[in-house]
């Protein structure tokens, strides 16, 4: 509504700016020649807006566009001149000045048209995009709580075989997990410390699973002032060293550090691993990596890094989120 409110005051305002008035005294802005030619404006630049720029200058055809743009000017030109013989004012004006001021006011307005069209290409553009990205993340989420679920479960499995006294807390600490990802993990953004202290839950859940049989040192940073990132990005870089630096592995051990330094989070998750077994992937083996790059695209462009890379019996695995 508001565009269309501008362009009634550009075919209003342009002609009364840059006419002359047929008498200083008494300005003929209600001379039917003016009124025709500001309807007329009005015509053309939504002949412009929804015909001409969609059909041609968005379809690369430049130059059929400009002389379509061209002609309607001269058109609008050739129903003018006759106008303006017939409602002569009372001091005479130059014909051809008139002509040639209202072919410019012409193109100033049309060229109008085309601004507001492009303006309104990059919004609807911009908000199909946003709609997409929405659609996109939205299966992205859809996929981490299953895929968490199905890891978190195992660890449940391990405990009932040994018919262990650690199963009523693993249970307990499942349920705080499960009411986290009920209840916060749709949400947009969550508070940074509401993420740790899930992070925190999922490690002391596979801490009552394996007890003493792997060695686990942590050491995160509560931020100092309340911060705020997308639920369960973090949580991907230590489920996977939990899933995969546990098992054949002489000693095992991982460590697990969060900083945080102003708006910027980093993680760093580092896990012992056999050099000599060959680990064969099931079907649902890298959902959680795979999921987390291309959230940190979609969420953080330009403003993340995630490595990983293997140095001798370790996998290390970093991640920086600089936050908004």
């Amino acid at each position: 509504m508001l565009w269309h409110l501008l362009v009634l005051i550009l075919a209003l305002g342009i002609p009364l700016v840059i006419l002359p008035a047929k008498n200083e005294m008494q300005p003929d802005y209600f001379n039917p020649a003016r009124i025709t030619f500001t309807l007329i404006q009005i015509g053309a630049f939504y002949l412009n807006v929804y015909y001409f720029f969609p059909r041609f200058l968005l379809k690369g055809q430049a130059w059929a566009y400009l002389w379509r743009i061209l002609t309607v000017c001269a058109g609008i030109l050739l129903l003018q001149v006759p106008l303006e013989l017939w409602f002569p004012g009372e001091t005479p004006r130059a014909l051809s000045n008139v002509i040639i001021i209202k072919f410019f006011a012409s193109l100033m307005i049309i060229g109008a048209g085309t601004g507001y069209a492009y303006i309104e290409k990059m919004i609807r553009d911009q908000r199909l995009q946003q709609e997409e990205l929405k659609t996109e993340l939205s299966f992205l989420r859809s996929q981490v709580s299953p895929h968490f679920m199905f890891n978190t479960l195992n660890s449940m499995v391990a405990l009932a075989r040994k018919r262990s006294d650690k199963l009523e807390p693993a249970l307990i600490e499942l349920s705080n997990l499960m009411h986290y990802m009920l209840y916060e993990s749709d949400q947009e953004k969550v508070s940074l410390s509401k993420e740790i202290t899930y992070l925190q839950s999922y490690i002391d859940l596979q801490t009552l699973r394996f007890g003493h049989q792997v060695q686990i040192v942590t050491s995160m940073q509560c931020p100092p002032e309340e911060r705020f990132i997308e639920p369960m990005l973090l949580i991907p870089l230590i489920e996977n060293a939990f899933k995969h630096g546990i098992g054949l592995i002489e000693d095992p051990e991982i460590n697990i550090t969060l900083n945080i330094d102003g708006n910027c989070v980093s993680l760093e998750v580092r896990n012992k691993y056999n050099l000599y077994t060959r680990e064969v992937k099931d079907k649902v083996a890298g959902i959680g990596l795979n999921n987390l790059v291309r959230r940190l695209k979609l969420l953080y462009p330009g403003r993340h890094e995630i490595l990983a890379e293997k140095k001798g019996h370790w996998f290390n695995a970093s991640l920086k989120i600089q936050l908004q």
